[in-house]
């Protein structure tokens, strides 16, 4: 896949996974599951609305990754790394208010007490991916100096800054979207092992509770946030190096569409009868 089509298979993903908490899988197969219950096939039913639905759900843990191989391969490609950062945090500040409203209409619809500030929301992803991109160009420019260690530092400080923001992905992202750039030149196979260990920091706090509490609760939450996780990164390999038509007005489309299916995911959900 091209740049513009790892974008587009992204957003997909991402629209999905939000999508789903505006309209729950098991409802929408609710009508389905019905007709396999009254035609007598109730273990269809039942994995229809268990395992089939969880199984579904990956798909929206493909996104976050390609998102952040994005962002480190924008990093090679851009001739203006400021103006790069400039812009994602622009579209950030903008899609604040519609991502914590998005999140806010979701609590209501569960029934959950929530406010809308982020204080309690935390910050959108674009924070942690424009905290990474900063971190990338203290670190390129700390190695060209000869001093790559030191430029790790940069990644350091910016996983603390984002864990202390309270944005999305917080340190696990920040990890990614290292992984992603120091690993660009390496060959496919070589990436996808260190995928593993890289996606498994990226998410120790759930690793660990899986191992502490082996549940089938913990086992499914990290079946489905790292190993989802995992996949998308594996999306990335099939990235061709072509631009494939991403000029400026697909970046303009892009930048729009995230605080716009944020606006109209949460008004929909305003719009929506509770649970």
């Amino acid at each position: 896949m091209n740049y513009r089509q790892l974008k587009i298979f992204a957003a997909c993903c991402m629209v999905f996974d939000h999508v789903v908490r505006i309209f729950p899988l098991p409802s929408l197969l609710a009508p389905l599951a019905d007709r396999l219950y009254q035609g007598g096939q109730t273990a269809l039913a039942d994995w229809l609305l268990e395992e089939f639905t969880f199984y579904l759900m990956f798909i929206g843990r493909l996104a976050a990754p390609v998102f952040l191989f994005c962002i480190a391969q924008g990093f090679c490609r851009t001739h203006d790394v400021g103006r790069y950062l400039r812009r994602l945090l622009l579209t950030a500040v903008t899609a604040q208010i519609p991502y914590a409203l998005f999140d806010l209409a979701v609590s209501r619809l569960y029934g959950i007490a929530a406010d809308w500030r982020w204080t309690d929301t935390g910050l959108n992803i674009l924070f942690t991916m424009a905290l990474g991109l900063a971190a990338l160009a203290v670190y390129r420019q700390l190695a060209e100096r000869g001093h790559p260690v030191s430029g790790l530092l940069a990644g350091a400080a910016a996983t603390v800054l984002a864990r202390l923001l309270s944005t999305e992905g917080s340190r696990g992202y920040i990890l990614l979207i290292f992984v992603f750039y120091l690993t660009r030149n390496l060959p496919r196979y070589r990436r996808a092992l260190l995928f593993i260990p890289a996606v498994a920091l990226s998410r120790w706090g759930l690793v660990q509770w899986m191992v502490t509490d082996f549940s089938a609760g913990a086992v499914r939450n990290c079946m489905l946030n790292v190993a989802g996780n995992y996949l998308g990164m594996l999306v990335t390999l099939a990235y061709t190096g072509e631009k494939g038509g991403a000029g400026k007005g697909f970046q303009r489309f892009m930048y729009l569409f995230y605080p716009a299916h944020f606006a109209l995911l949460a008004l929909i959900g305003f719009l929506r009868p509770p649970f």
